[in-house]
Formats: C-alpha cells, sequence, structure tokens
C-alpha cells in the first residue's frame, strides 16, 4: 500500500490534508491544461521544423544557427520550441 500524500489538490491550489495546517497553502505554477496543449503543439513545431530539413543541412548547423530558425521571440514559447527542435536531432 503506497503512502498517502500529506497535500491534497484543490482547484490550483494544494492545501495539506490536515485541517490544522489549513493555512499552509502553495499555489501551484503549472501551466493549465489549454496552456500545456498550446506549449506542445509548439514544441512539436520545432520538431516538425527539424524533420523538414535536409539532413546535410542539419549536419552544417550550430546552436547560433538553431536560435535564428526560432520563429518565437520570448519564452516559454521559444523555449519549447528548441526543445522540440534538439529533440527531432537526436533520433
Amino acid at each position: 500500500m503506497s503512502a498517502q500524500s500529506p497535500l491534497a489538490k484543490v482547484g490550483s491550489v494544494y492545501r495539506r490534508r490536515d485541517p490544522s495546517a489549513a493555512s499552509a497553502l502553495t499555489r501551484v505554477q503549472a501551466p493549465s491544461d489549454g496552456e500545456a496543449y498550446r506549449l506542445s503543439r509548439i514544441q512539436a513545431e520545432g520538431w516538425n521544423a527539424a524533420h523538414g530539413m535536409a539532413a546535410s543541412a542539419l549536419d552544417k548547423l550550430d546552436e547560433t544557427q538553431i536560435e535564428l530558425l526560432n520563429p518565437y521571440k520570448s519564452d516559454p514559447e521559444r523555449m519549447r520550441w528548441s526543445t522540440g527542435f534538439r529533440s527531432a536531432l537526436t533520433y
């Protein structure tokens, strides 16, 4: 039998299971379901961009050139696109 977590999720807030500790709340920094899906699609765009390039072109890319290919200007979108692109290079 697994040990029960001392925290219970209520909406986007975790509350302690012990009612005497109800004042101890922690906000969750995870993105909403819609935001997580949007970011996953951006990561897939990066992956598709790498797979759409010729292998000979991919071999010549360095980090600076990969960053120049990234269409996003700010995080977290920029980071997720780069993650997708780089993950495609490992396969």
